[in-house]
């Protein structure tokens, strides 16, 4: 079975576009740098070596943002705590890993190449689409049209912008490049990690 994570690529690709739309168009100036679809190498809890896909990391002066999009449609249930969402549809029920804690992992991997704690990092998972939660939203979760309100809620005072630089270097540098084989490989860990986690 495919995990989740693999799965939808269209709607994936959708979710990420419309993020990358709005930090381009609300962002201006030079006191930021924005990047996006960043594959990075790490190392997992079981010493493997496998790569972290972030999809948006915005670092500016007030801090360093790892964004996790996803474009869901129906209504959505899940905690901060839980180790699934669900999403229902007029059609069906539909599970899925909680994005705070699948973006957690991406933090993790942004430290390890970068020296930066993952607690002073902003946890930032933003829906496209239609959905609505029918539970209460977890703090850092919000819409893509709320996602420019949110970022700017935030005091320019987090990092200097020699810090800033430095950060987006250090994952410019080490990141892997944009292409079919890394994008062929990040799957083939995930499908192996799926694996390993059912059996």
């Amino acid at each position: 079975m495919i995990p989740p994570e693999v799965q939808n690529n269209y709607a994936v690709h959708i979710g990420e576009q419309i993020v990358n739309d709005v930090l381009n168009i609300s962002l201006s100036g030079n006191d930021y740098a924005l990047l996006s679809n960043v594959t990075l190498p790490f190392l997992d809890k079981d010493n493997r070596a496998g790569t972290s896909q972030v999809d948006h990391v915005l670092i500016s002066s007030r801090g360093l943002f790892v964004i996790e999009t996803k474009f869901y449609r129906g209504s959505i249930v899940g905690t901060a705590d839980s180790k699934n969402w669900y999403q229902y549809t007029s059609f069906d029920k539909h599970t899925f890993q909680n994005p705070i804690r699948q973006n957690f992992s991406h933090l993790m991997a942004i430290e390890a190449i970068t020296g930066y704690s993952h607690d002073d990092m902003i946890n930032v998972v933003t829906f496209s689409g239609d959905a609505a939660f029918k539970s209460e939203r977890p703090s850092g979760v919000v819409k893509s049209s709320e996602l420019r309100n949110y970022i700017e809620s935030f005091p320019r005072d987090k990092l200097t912008m020699d810090q800033v630089y430095r950060l987006a270097g250090q994952l410019q540098v080490n990141r892997l490049p944009e292409t079919e084989t890394t994008d062929a490989t990040h799957i083939d860990y995930l499908k192996e990690s799926h694996k390993k986690r059912a059996a």
